[in-house]
């Protein structure tokens, strides 16, 4: 078997699907397999002995697990520059005075806890800071790159909110910035994402003939000078991309290509670049090469978060108003503080709402008044081609090292698991594609061909929990199950000329020294002519979408408790959501009742009060958990609003999957002689009660 030392170079290999080449057509990802352990697991545990004991130890091993994570992600990146040339690319835009903009996921950069220093909510909802650092050190080390060539911007949803509550904990009194909040420190105040400790392992990391120093750009994070990015000389600056309304002059509205939703959207002139044939600004804001980096994670919407979403979501300001004042374009509640970008369509129906209440219309009739458009999918596609309209060349550069699930948020229902993984590429569509590949994929490849499903996906399987009545109870067994062929997100992106879905995989595996490869799209490593695949162990779903996510396991379950309860919950469901009537409900298929948009508007309203009052993180909660349990049975509300009902029975099935994996068994007081626990579920009756008191109470 013939085979050198490059990564991906392999000939003829053998695996379950035969004797096959791998994979050498489409678009190349870069991949390395690393030690989560010997990664960034732990760090925010070891930043709280730096912070609160002065522990020069616990950062010494902070640097040790960076520096790991800087050398083994060259096994991702090596091979990518191999394939593509892309710093030939980056180097002949830097000589035209653009800068490398990292744009990370800090979705709720509530990462470092104000008081306590250990980890946040947000620890599991962000890209990680010290894979930031390694990813910044090697563009440096590597390609040569200035600290002061660099900066970092983004948009996150809860960041303004944020600044705004650790002003008020702030025991030195002064006010916080969103940048500084991005820092992670102010003064003596710590909290936040963690930047600042970015800087600190950079300046560490500097050789003695180095003339940038990563330290420069802090005091402008922490005093809240703005400089244009083209004025940057020698310092690395961090960029709120939210902020327009406070200088309109750093926002440009941009037309879309073939957009669906819009046809133009603003957005931040670091990101983008000056206006076309004004030198002066030109010359201020010259354009970036963007640096993708986001957070593998589940989400509540769309099939996962990664490239396409990073960009599609996250790249929209919250505050910006083209009529002015806080009238926000693509984001709610209209105050000072916006909490959720709930006014950009997260679903193809789209209700108008009440200003006051958030709550949709309805006609005469009684039907909510709802709009048609192209969703999440359309949303986010159409922002991203407005960025590749205006010659901005992206590369994207996935962390998984621990991956997000369950939550992409950073709730207390969010949990990490340990892949160790890093993907690259220049083309977003392919590397989002291997990703949902590897994320909703835990069945060997043997296993999935034996199980012979139908479809494009359908040797990249699930196993799924199926609910199964047998002698009255509800007992599970295991099934399959494919959340990708339920997805349509990166065919439109591939139609609409974001990328290709088809890829080849070049790197290697740091833990065994084995390169990687993909064969038919599965990703795998090589040795002597084998190919063994890597598969995940988890089961990824988030908890707000699991009728979506699992399909399976959702429909068995109702069908289960309507044959013992004589209901009809499986039923009503697919009314409410199958709009095609085929028995199945896509990522696109979220009803014609607003549920996503009268959700942001509950969010957005948690947010913001969060953010301007006092008691914000104890009224809010309270406020949105009730509002929604209100319009989820039309018997709590005096309009008789059903807005989420259906919606809230999918949450309530995940309830009931919890409930079934309780390590004691307990009779169901709403169904007599049914047991629930040690896999037997409970009926729907007793999963809503619990349901009830989750939302009211917590987990």
């Amino acid at each position: 078997m013939l085979k050198n030392d490059s990564p991906g170079t392999e000939k003829l290999v053998d695996s379950p699907l035969g004797v096959r080449n791998p994979d050498s057509g489409g678009s190349p990802v870069g991949v390395v397999r690393m030690d989560p352990e010997r990664s960034y697991a732990g760090i925010d545990l070891l930043l709280r002995q730096t912070i609160n004991r002065e522990d020069g130890s616990a950062w010494d091993k902070i640097k040790t697990k960076i520096d790991y994570t800087y050398e083994n992600i060259d096994m991702a990146l090596a091979p990518l520059q191999e394939k593509t040339g892309f710093a030939m690319e980056i180097r002949a835009r830097m000589e035209r005075g653009r800068k490398l903009l990292f744009k990370p996921n800090l979705v709720n950069p509530l990462c470092i806890h104000p008081q306590t220093h250990g980890p946040a909510m947000g620890n599991t909802a962000c890209t990680e800071w010290p894979f930031m650092a390694a990813l910044m050190r090697w563009f440096h080390d590597k390609l040569g790159i200035s600290y002061h060539q660099m900066a970092v911007g983004e948009a996150p949803t809860v960041l303004t909110a944020a600044a705004n509550l650790f002003s008020r904990l702030n025991p030195e009194g002064t006010a916080l910035t969103p940048e500084a909040v991005i820092e992670g420190k102010s003064g003596s105040f710590y909290g936040g994402w963690g930047f600042y400790f970015v800087r600190r392992y950079l300046a560490d990391s500097l050789g003695p003939d180095d003339g940038d120093d990563p330290m420069r750009g802090y005091d402008e994070s922490v005093t809240g000078r703005y400089i244009p990015p083209g004025r940057v000389r020698d310092r690395l600056m961090v960029y709120d991309l939210n902020r327009i309304y406070d200088d309109p002059s750093k926002g440009r509205e941009v037309k879309v290509p073939n957009g669906v939703n819009y046809k133009s959207i603003t957005l931040h002139k670091a990101v983008i670049g000056g206006t076309p044939g004004d030198q002066a600004d030109l010359e201020d804001y010259p354009g970036c090469v963007l640096i993708n980096v986001p957070k593998l994670k589940v989400h509540c919407y769309t099939l996962l978060t990664n490239a396409i979403k990073n960009l599609g979501i996250g790249l929209y300001p919250m505050q910006y108003a083209k009529e002015g004042g806080c009238t926000w374009d693509y984001s709610n509640p209209h105050n000072e503080v916006p909490g959720m970008k709930g006014r950009i369509p997260h679903q193809v129906w789209i209700p108008e709402l009440e200003p006051e209440t958030g709550l949709p219309k309805r006609d005469p009739n009684g039907r909510y008044i709802v709009t048609k458009t192209g969703g999440i999918t359309a949303t986010m596609i159409d922002i991203i081609e407005a960025v590749n309209s205006q010659g901005i060349f992206s590369i994207h550069i996935v962390d998984a090292i621990q991956a997000t699930n369950l939550d992409h948020q950073g709730t207390d229902m969010a949990q990490k698991e340990s892949e160790g993984l890093v993907f690259a590429a220049l083309d977003p569509v392919a590397v989002d594609h291997l990703c949902a590949r590897y994320m909703f994929k835990n069945v060997p490849l043997k296993e999935a061909l034996e199980a012979d499903m139908d479809g494009d996906e359908g040797l990249f399987l699930q196993a799924v929990p199926v609910p199964t009545v047998e002698d009255k109870s509800i007992v599970t067994r295991t099934g399959f199950d494919c959340p990708l062929s339920r997805d349509i997100c990166l065919d439109r992106a591939q139609e609409r000329g974001l990328g290709q879905k088809s890829y080849c995989v070049v790197g290697r595996d740091a833990i065994t020294g084995r390169s990687l490869a993909s064969l038919e799209g599965h990703l795998g490593a090589v040795e002597d002519g084998v190919f063994s695949e890597l598969i995940t162990h988890a089961l990824y779903f988030d908890v707000f979408k699991i009728p979506w996510d699992l399909q399976v396991t959702t429909f068995k379950y109702l069908e289960a408790v309507d044959t013992l309860a004589g209901s009809s919950f499986n039923k009503e469901f697919l009314q409410a959501f199958d709009e095609d009537g085929d028995g199945i409900v896509t990522y696109e298929e979220m009803g014609k009742k607003g549920l996503a948009t009268v959700s942001l508007h509950f969010g957005g309203e948690l947010v913001s009060k969060l953010g301007t009052e006092e008691f914000g993180y104890l009224r809010s909660r309270f406020e949105q958990q009730a509002g929604m349990l209100k319009i989820s049975d039309p018997s709590r509300n005096a309009h008789g609003h059903d807005v989420l009902k259906e919606y809230a029975c999918g949450f309530e099935c995940g309830v009931a999957f919890k409930m079934s994996q309780m390590e004691t068994e307990s009779p169901d007081p709403f169904m007599p002689g049914l047991i629930w626990g040690k896999g037997k579920w409970p009926g729907l009756d007793l999963a809503r009660f619990a349901a009830l008191g989750i939302a009211f109470y917590g987990q």
